[in-house]
């Protein structure tokens, strides 16, 4: 299993501005049942993610379970198949609704993404109904991305480098109920997670 994360290169305990002080947060995850396709936790901040989006496609699969990015940035899907691919999108709840069109092997199409902010939304392709990945729209450059795997029901992941002035938390997963939360520095706490109703897991974070 593989954890695609961003956190920023320096090592300097105090390199932010206004001398906030960096910390890392832990967590542990654990579920009941079998955990969801993927996931994200990250802290909240208020400017937009550095990521760039570009989504491929491979032997009729995305060759990432979900991408990060925010409001105003364009998504870049390409087609590195050798079949053909229409990659769509119809959350309504989230305000997300978009359709590239026909994608012939080698092709490339943009979209914007401008759908509501701190949710995920699930991308598809009408050609292959299995094929599925998820988009999410945040504010922030402190988060991991969550690559579950079927079978397994316990994850450890760490964000380092976090200014100490961030303390709301979120935590995204399709078919749970989101999480927001806080957690200050030298905290720890634990929290369940939720699916429809009933508990599925519990979350425990710490922070130093």
């Amino acid at each position: 299993m593989s954890f695609s994360k961003k956190i920023l290169t320096s090592l300097l305990p105090l390199a932010f501005a206004g001398g906030a002080l960096a910390d890392t947060v832990t967590a542990e995850l654990e579920f009941t049942k079998r955990p969801p396709f993927a996931g994200l936790i990250y802290l909240v901040d208020n400017k937009s993610t550095n990521s760039q989006i570009t989504i491929d496609q491979k032997d009729k699969q995305f060759t990432q379970k979900l991408q990060v990015g925010s409001s105003g940035q364009q998504i870049k899907f390409n087609n590195s198949d050798n079949v053909e691919h229409n990659i769509f999108t119809n959350e309504t709840k989230h305000s997300a609704n978009f359709d590239v069109g026909l994608m012939q092997p080698g092709a490339t199409s943009e979209v914007a993404l401008n759908w509501q902010e701190n949710s995920i939304v699930r991308i598809g392709c009408k050609i292959h109904p299995k094929m599925r990945a998820y988009i999410a729209n945040i504010l922030s450059d402190y988060y991991q991305v969550l690559d579950f795997e079927k079978k397994k029901k316990n994850y450890q992941i760490q964000i380092k480098d976090v200014p100490s002035n961030l303390t709301t938390m979120n935590l995204l997963m399709p078919g749970y109920k989101s999480m927001e939360f806080e957690l200050q520095p030298g905290e720890t706490k634990e929290v369940p997670i939720s699916k429809k109703g009933k508990q599925r897991g519990t979350l425990k974070l710490s922070r130093q």
